[in-house]
């Protein structure tokens, strides 16, 4: 299981270390970044890459179930058994909450709270039994 995480994971970052990256502004002012030069020949700039890419982490990922409860992902991101153990505490508890409780709030991303719907509830659930499938299996 390790060893096809950590080809897919390879497997998505290697295009990265070869990109080119243009900038340009439209008409309007605005500043475009693109994988490709503007059309038309407006002027552009070529952004030079480091071909360097953090590798994601599975504790970021808890954090949109984690809203549900209140809590926050674990300060510290990388792939231990520990942090592990806790991601699959934090997906455990989140599912408990949005199976079983009434009213189900979350943080709206604006220093407030929101309730929950019913698709949202069901959204929530079907993430959190996907991350629970990727990180919480032997």
């Amino acid at each position: 299981m390790r060893r096809c995480l950590a080809l897919a994971l390879l497997v998505s970052v290697c295009p990265l270390a070869l990109a080119q990256a243009y900038k340009w502004k439209d008409a309007q002012g605005v500043t475009h970044y693109a994988d490709a030069p503007p059309p038309g020949g407006m002027k552009y700039e070529k952004i030079k890459t480091s071909g360097t890419a953090e590798a994601p982490a599975p504790a970021p990922a808890a954090s949109a179930t984690a809203a549900a409860s209140g809590t926050k992902a674990p300060a510290s991101a990388d792939d231990t058994p520990a942090n592990r153990q806790k991601l699959c505490d934090q997906l455990r508890k989140n599912l408990d909450i949005l199976n079983n409780e009434k009213v189900v709030t979350m943080d709206d991303g604006k220093g407030g709270v929101k309730q929950v719907d019913d698709a949202t509830r069901q959204s929530q659930i079907k993430t959190a039994q996907a991350q629970m499938t990727l990180y919480c299996q032997g």
